[in-house]
Order: structure tokens, then C-alpha cells, then sequence
């Protein structure tokens, strides 16, 4: 018995040491990289709503843009190596593209209305780099998206006021 009570007390402090570190401040803003970007919300506030995703050609960069009302959420800006992400209903979702971006957004609640979501621009999005961008899932005030490029390219992550984006340029 004293093992299966350990097992699970150890098995918690894991998972809470886990979902702490996946919070930390990750990687440099506004520089070129592969690798992860995260931040915890440093201007939180008790509604942060999507409110736009705009997709745009740069000079020498393709743009994605998240706008928020309220503030910038908590993200994690991660490269895949695959283009299929699964959800929380073990249903995969693919994304069109030749390498991959995972985006995880916390927490946004549901609207009060369909017609205050964010419309997110579909298909192919015909760029030098930028394919594709699909919502994995919305659950529980996580918005998870994969992004979809036409090859591996360095991107940077970007954050601005005024109003609040969070902003991925993918290097052309």
C-alpha cells in the first residue's frame, strides 16, 4: 500500500513539475531560430479574447499575426516534425505543408457569441513560406494551431501593444 501511495505522489509532483517548466520564458524574442518560443502572460488580465489572424507577405518574411483584445496570452511556439497534430478526441488534424509549426494559446475563453470569433484564414495561402494555418482544437480555453510552411525556415516571434499581437515572421 505504501508503494501505490508513493507511486501516486510521486506521479503528481511530476505532472505539477511538468506543467510549470512548459510556462517558463523559452527562447529569445525577436530573433531568427528553429527552436521554441514560450512565454507565461505578462499582461494578463481576466479576458483576453482572439479577436483576428491575419497572414500577410513581408520584404524577406511571411507574417502571421494573432490579435488579442486584453492582453497577449500565455504561448508556445514549437517546430514539428510532423503535420499531423493530434486533439484532445484522439482525432488527428493535418495540416498542408513540407515542415511544421505547433502554436499553443492559453487561456482564451469561448466568446459570448459566434460572430465575436476570429475568422481564421483556410487553405493554401499561396506564399513564399507560409502554407497553411488550422486550428487543432479549442478546449477549455486552449487554442492550439499547426502551421503548415513550403520548407524548414528560421522564424521569430514578435510581441506588440496597441494593439496586443503576437506576431510569427518565417524567414523567406
Amino acid at each position: 500500500m505504501k508503494r501505490i501511495i508513493l507511486a501516486f505522489l510521486f506521479s503528481v509532483l511530476l505532472l505539477v513539475s511538468g506543467a510549470s517548466a512548459q510556462w517558463q520564458d523559452v527562447g529569445k524574442l525577436n530573433t531568427w531560430t528553429y527552436k521554441t518560443i514560450s512565454r507565461a502572460a505578462n499582461n494578463y488580465e481576466d479576458s483576453i479574447y482572439l479577436k483576428h489572424v491575419r497572414i500577410a507577405k513581408g520584404n524577406g518574411y511571411d507574417r502571421l499575426v494573432f490579435e488579442f483584445t486584453g492582453g497577449i496570452p500565455r504561448y508556445l511556439v514549437e517546430p514539428s516534425k510532423k503535420g499531423s497534430f493530434e486533439n484532445t478526441a484522439e482525432e488527428f488534424v493535418k495540416v498542408g505543408g513540407k515542415s511544421f509549426v505547433y502554436v499553443n494559446l492559453q487561456t482564451l475563453p469561448y466568446p459570448e457569441n459566434d460572430k465575436d470569433d476570429a475568422k481564421i484564414p483556410s487553405g493554401n495561402q499561396h506564399l513564399p513560406v507560409f502554407n497553411e494555418i488550422t486550428e487543432i482544437e479549442w478546449f477549455e480555453g486552449v487554442r492550439d494551431f499547426g502551421i503548415g510552411l513550403n520548407a524548414r525556415k528560421m522564424f521569430r516571434v514578435q510581441e506588440f501593444t496597441n494593439p496586443y499581437r503576437l506576431v510569427i515572421d518565417f524567414k523567406h
